[in-house]
């Protein structure tokens, strides 16, 4: 997946979160933690708003731990656009 995000390839992404629904035993907070940290990282703003989307649809439980990760993801995705004055 993270591949699919360096590559900006969103609607493949889509697709490949789409396919692996069915299976039960998939730590999905971890992998939304990974995905979404390294969308941030590599500035791919379509994919982190699709994941913000999808931050919605989590049980509560879920949407509480993950809760964390959306201020360092701001941080990333903000990192090295502003100019400092010296």
């Amino acid at each position: 997946m993270k591949e699919l995000v360096e590559k900006g390839q969103l609607d493949t992404l889509k697709q490949y979160y789409e396919d692996l629904q069915g299976y039960e035993q998939v730590p999905w907070d971890y992998i939304y933690k990974t995905i979404y940290l390294h969308a941030c990282l590599k500035k791919q703003h379509a994919i982190v708003d699709w994941l913000l989307e999808l931050y919605k649809s989590f049980d509560e439980i879920t949407a509480i731990a993950l809760r964390q990760l959306f201020p360092y993801g701001r941080y990333l995705l903000n990192r090295g656009t502003t100019t400092r004055s010296s």
